[in-house]
């Protein structure tokens, strides 16, 4: 018999729902966009929702969940004297806990299933990271994604890791996410998807448990940026400071005039920098993106970095520990508070109120929609400070800046 055809413009009712096979579907708004979602009803004791992008999806999971629990009614009928006793024991020992047999039966499996190097998830993550080790070795991965990676699949390996990667599902990825803020739940949640698509490549396991995840809303508040005053003060401080705080005179530079990201700033050497000619050479082992760019430096930027003699290596050729100590006592000393990403975005701020949005782009390497989402409603009524931002320069008759040399 043919199957039968599915309307690829089927319609909801004009409320958003609609009953099919015995479950209600409805129509949701997320911030992905207009989503369909089944109510399955309970299961295990919680209520399960499925979402999907058609409402032809959704229809078919109904029905699909209709015809397996046809089946399951059969199967009960046929259950044996004995097998319905243990059944009804079962449920005594269980309704204290108020939980179901099936929800029990899940748990048990899910907790005893034979568990090795080849599927258990801590294992898995250990092979993913050790991959992830050899390309940072032979330079296709950068240290620093690593290092995040690490990071961030620490807390799956230390709640799921005992678990079976089949045994995974999306309400264990859920819970494991909820204690931690939006911002952070979205990152836990992109390197946890990561691992689980390499899984999935290397036929580990079948499909992605965090793609049954809502997106997690996220607030879209504008960057915290800071004053041409502050931004002279950190500078000030780079050249006053008795500690070796004029080491980092060259990185905040970059940083707040050439809104050159930290990480590509420590990369970055000076044979990439051309002060005659006023232009930066962001290669593409160097950008965050990897993709090359040139970035024109504005005049002050260019006579800031002139008061570094010893122009060769690296440009910030020390630790990470040290850029942060350094970069610490630097605010301390102007007084300043340390805000997350603020040079780039004081950078990103200012440099759009004087050139508008294609010079900015390119010399940011953002695309428009990034661009406008963060700085846009900076930018009202800001010309006159940004003036005052590139104005900020060494003094005249300013000292040579002695940098001491990398250990």
């Amino acid at each position: 018999m043919a199957g039968r055809k599915r309307n690829p413009k089927a319609k909801i009712a004009e409320d958003g729902y609609e009953y099919r096979d015995g479950f209600l579907i409805r129509r949701i708004e997320t911030t992905a966009g207009i989503r369909y979602q089944t109510d399955l009803g309970k299961q295990g004791g919680k209520y399960v929702r499925r979402s999907f992008k058609t409402l032809n999806e959704a229809r078919g999971c109904a029905r699909s969940r209709k015809v397996e629990l046809e089946q399951h009614g059969h199967k009960a009928k046929s259950l044996s004297d004995s097998q319905r006793l243990d059944s009804v024991e079962a449920l005594d020992t269980l309704k204290e806990f108020g939980t179901t047999l099936r929800a029990a039966a899940a748990f048990y499996a899910k907790h005893h299933k034979e568990v090795d190097h080849r599927n258990g998830v801590g294992h898995l993550i250990e092979a993913y990271l050790k991959e992830q080790a050899k390309r940072v070795e032979v330079g296709t991965l950068r240290p620093r994604t690593h290092e995040d990676t690490t990071k961030r699949l620490k807390p799956l390996k230390e709640t799921l890791g005992h678990l079976a990667i089949d045994a995974v599902d999306t309400e264990d990825i859920r819970e494991l996410l909820e204690g931690y803020k939006p911002l952070n739940a979205s990152n836990y949640k992109r390197y946890i998807s990561m691992f689980f698509r390499w899984a999935n490549k290397k036929k580990l396991v079948k499909g992605n448990p965090v793609d049954g995840l809502d997106p997690i809303p996220l607030d879209n508040d504008a960057p915290e940026i800071y004053s041409p005053k502050q931004v002279k003060a950190i500078m000030g401080a780079c050249i006053d400071g008795d500690k070796p705080r004029k080491e980092m005179l060259p990185y905040f530079a970059l940083a707040f005039f050439g809104g050159i990201r930290p990480d590509e700033i420590k990369r970055l050497g000076w044979g990439d920098i051309d002060l005659e000619e006023g232009v930066i050479h962001i290669r593409a082992a160097v950008s965050k993106t990897r993709t090359a760019r040139f970035l024109e430096m504005p005049r002050n930027l260019r006579q800031w970095l002139a008061t570094c003699p010893d122009r060769t290596g690296l440009v910030f050729p020390w630790s990470e520990t040290s850029c942060r100590r350094w970069r610490a006592e630097a605010y301390k000393t102007a007084g300043v508070p340390s805000i997350q990403d603020g040079a780039r975005h004081s950078m990103a701020t200012y440099y759009l109120a004087l050139h508008g949005r294609d010079e900015t782009t390119e010399l940011l390497g953002h695309s428009d929609k990034v661009l406008f989402r963060h700085y846009k409603g900076l930018v009202k009524g800001r010309k006159t400070k940004a003036r005052d931002y590139f104005s900020i320069t060494p003094d005249k008759g300013a000292k040579i800046i002695q940098l001491q040399q990398a250990v």
